[in-house]
């Protein structure tokens, strides 16, 4: 059975949302994300909210919403040159490091000398990278390293031109979500293209191991928001906004079945 550990914090906040935890949350929810592994969540807010909603930040949105065929000449070609390579010093070989070298020859070409998208590129590299090669241990065989390395890069490389013009097209969404009551949410710095708050945040608590930790000045946010009688909650959006601002998940790992 999956362990989620709702803190008093986080419950408050829930209240005030109105966020109901009976419906199973997908994730769908959460805009489809591809979420391997997540070290923080936090709201954004109007401000500096909007200077955030930039290609970079969308990799992992965009991730769940392509769905590319990877070419086997791709991977065939990657994993024996890969091979090759790990086999003439097998303890020196790391595998996140050789998938983004591969992956940002690939993809780089097709950027030139724009800028945005030589960033987003070399984003999208680490981040699937990372995500491959993370859940391969450090011990294994040159092969299944391999496997790992050319699966991030070949995948990057095929899903590339989608991702980013899906990075374009949510820019707005992310703009907006920083104008509304909610905010905007980000993981790791990536930003979460929420279609269901509530649902996200259901999905979230599903899906990870969340630890969640409160700034002494959002405590006394909530409690002023939990103990006030007759307080519409409606009324009181700005300081929810500054309560959630100042709230964040701490997701520790990505749950296995």
């Amino acid at each position: 059975m999956k362990r989620f550990t709702w803190t008093a914090a986080l419950l408050a906040a829930s209240m005030a949302f109105g966020i109901q935890t009976a419906r199973a949350g997908t994730r769908a929810d959460c805009g489809n994300i591809e979420l391997l592994a997540v070290g923080e969540c936090h709201l954004e807010f109007s401000g500096g909210c909007k200077s955030k909603c930039e290609p970079i930040r969308f990799v992992a949105a965009c991730d769940g919403r392509c769905d590319a065929n990877v070419s086997a000449e791709c991977t065939g070609s990657c994993e024996a040159d890969c091979k090759a390579s790990c086999e003439v010093e097998p303890a020196e070989f790391e595998c996140s490091a050789s998938c983004q070298a591969n992956c940002g020859s690939q993809v780089a070409m097709e950027c030139g000398d724009d800028q945005a998208c030589v960033a987003y590129c070399e984003t999208a590299c680490a981040s699937n990278c990372d995500a491959q090669c993370g859940v391969v241990p450090p011990e294994a065989n040159c092969e299944s390293r391999c496997q790992a390395s050319c699966g991030g890069s070949c995948e990057t490389a095929a899903e590339f031109d989608c991702s980013y013009a899906c990075s374009a097209e949510i820019q707005g969404g992310c703009e907006t979500d920083c104008d509304a009551p909610e905010g905007a949410l980000f993981c790791d710095g990536q930003y979460i293209a929420v279609s269901n708050f509530p649902g996200c945040l259901e999905y979230l608590s599903e899906n990870f191991e969340i630890h969640v930790e409160a700034h002494a000045e959002a405590h006394a946010d909530l409690q002023a928001c939990a103990t006030v009688p007759g307080r519409d909650r409606g009324s009181n959006l700005p300081g929810l906004a500054a309560l959630a601002s100042a709230l964040g998940l701490l997701v520790a790992r990505r749950r296995r079945a």
